[in-house]
């Protein structure tokens, strides 16, 4: 059998099977985290792998506005959180720029006074214990804290988010952000307002998002915030293009991974 034969064949059988082996070789997932709150397995057309196309908009411009202020040194990664979705969802994406990809899609925890399940409640105050939304960057590089490893986020909005630092609000790990966690309780753990995700999970997020990358936090209020809630530019629409075409060709995806 020919080379070239073998080729065709073998980009056959992937476009059969591409978005299983994407699941298994490209993203960072949970396996076996589909809580029983979450029945439809049909793809959404206004979402990309479970993000909203307008939070994405809306992420895109947090990230041109960041990069504006010289606050960004790590211009590969964006980071989005969208605390519209309850805590038993995926609902932390991580964005690799340079390729366009989604290359994490994971579970992130809430601020203990935002609410159980879905956040509804958000501070910027000291000792509020509920998240923050709105734009972010970490900060440095990883330290080992009270959590273990972990990594500072700073807020870019008064008001908003601008007390994170001295807050204390680190991406750490916890053992109650895990799948089987999730699937016995039927919500993930809380937190006094830090991201907390999977402990399978903080060396490879952490790797990624150290060195001063853009973190957006989303949930309704941030419909009324003027740095976020505005048409593309052209530049953020091209960004916003690329993004979407990579991530709806799970063929393309897959051969990219190599």
């Amino acid at each position: 059998m020919s080379k070239r034969l073998l080729t065709i064949l073998s980009i056959i059988l992937i476009s059969l099977f591409a978005e299983n082996a994407l699941a298994e070789n490209y993203f960072v997932v949970e396996k076996n985290s589909r809580s029983v709150h979450h029945s439809s397995s049909q793809p959404n057309p206004n979402e990309i792998d479970g993000l909203p196309k307008p939070i994405l908009k809306a992420a895109i411009n947090a990230y041109l506005y960041a990069i504006k202020q010289n606050d960004v040194r790590n211009l590969s990664m964006l980071t989005i959180v969208d605390f519209n979705k309850p805590s038993y969802e995926k609902r932390l994406w991580v964005i690799d720029l340079h390729n366009k990809h989604i290359i994490m899609n994971i579970h992130v925890a809430q601020g203990r006074n935002s609410g159980k399940i879905y956040p509804t409640h958000f501070s910027n105050d000291p000792n509020s214990h509920e998240s923050s939304l709105g734009i972010f960057t970490t900060y440095g590089q990883e330290y080992h804290g009270a959590f273990g490893k972990s990594l500072h986020v700073r807020g870019l909005e008064s008001d908003i988010n601008s007390n994170a630092l001295s807050r204390g609000i680190v991406i750490h790990s916890e053992w109650d952000i895990t799948p089987k966690f999730i699937r016995t309780m039927g919500y993930a753990g809380r937190t006094w307002g830090c991201f907390a995700v999977n402990p399978d999970h903080i060396n490879r997020i952490i790797e990624l998002l150290q060195d001063d990358s853009v973190l957006f936090v989303y949930a309704s209020p941030e419909k009324e915030d003027p740095l976020v809630a505005h048409p593309l530019s052209s530049e953020g629409e091209k960004l916003y293009q690329e993004i979407i075409q990579t991530n709806s060709n799970p063929l393309v995806r897959f051969f990219e991974t190599f």
